[in-house]
């Protein structure tokens, strides 16, 4: 289980701090690719049709598969809108971890070995040498999109859109269903270190209590290649969701 937890927030945590989530105009477009403002037009679609809520509750399966390990669970995820993010992930009933992530730390709990761990979000600043931003975590565990890079060129495949890019650092894509804008894939590719993070978006449908906002990714796989550990893969299913509130979010060390 703590290792499910760990998953669960160094993905987000990595993926968060990596991403820039303004946008500003490029160059044209080459041999097909369309301009940076026909691109922005998807940004724009895209962060119009963004899921937004106060509070988030959801219950979820989670399952992990990598080279070592090949293990499931499930998971509680809870949000309070620029406050904080809390998980708790279980097996057969018995918490195995916890965390809490608020705008400037992060706290992590491993009931099985009784580590307990409290950092600032600077220290992933410090540890992975890139910045760690709260707004953006929120973003994925909404499902919204995030994005990485300053210009991004646009190719078109029927109704669905790729928006790539490429910094001195990270290449990234995104894949949009045009019916909606709905976020179907990001991916990460860290060049120098030849990681490589992607989401994958699916279930869209209405979310109960929430039909007036756009539809939510009840399905999520992450999936994280690196050399140094290998091909890994999360599974996470949304089965329940609820947003009301106000949310408790209890840390306390037995």
């Amino acid at each position: 289980m703590r290792i499910l937890l760990f998953f669960l927030t160094f993905t987000v945590l990595t993926l968060a701090s990596a991403c820039n989530k303004k946008i500003v105009d490029g160059i044209d477009g080459r041999d097909g690719l369309a301009t940076t403002s026909k691109a922005g037009k998807i940004i724009k679609g895209l962060e119009d049709n963004s899921f937004d809520t106060e509070y988030l509750e959801g219950s979820a399966r989670v399952k992990l598969e990598s080279r070592d390990f090949n293990i499931g669970g499930t998971a509680t995820i809870r949000l309070h809108k620029d406050k904080a993010i809390w998980m708790s992930v279980k097996k057969f009933g018995f918490e195995g971890a916890r965390a809490l992530i608020r705008p400037d730390s992060f706290y992590v709990i491993n009931r099985l070995t009784g580590v307990y761990t409290a950092e600032p979000l600077s220290y992933i600043e410090a540890k992975y040498k890139i910045p760690a931003r709260f707004d953006l975590l929120q973003e994925i565990v909404l499902g919204n999109a995030v994005f990485f890079t300053r210009d991004l060129e646009l190719q078109t495949e029927g109704e669905t859109y790729t928006l790539s890019g490429q910094d001195g650092r990270f290449a990234t894509k995104h894949v949009v269903d045009g019916r909606g804008f709905k976020l179907l894939e990001m991916t990460l590719n860290e060049l120098a270190q030849d990681r490589t993070l992607s989401i994958n978006n699916a279930d869209f449908r209405k979310a109960p209590g929430k039909e007036d906002e756009p539809d939510f990714a009840f399905e999520r796989t992450v999936r994280i290649n690196a050399e140094a550990t290998g091909p890994a893969k999360l599974d996470l299913i949304f089965n329940r969701l609820n947003f009301s509130g106000p949310l408790a979010m209890p840390f306390q060390r037995r």
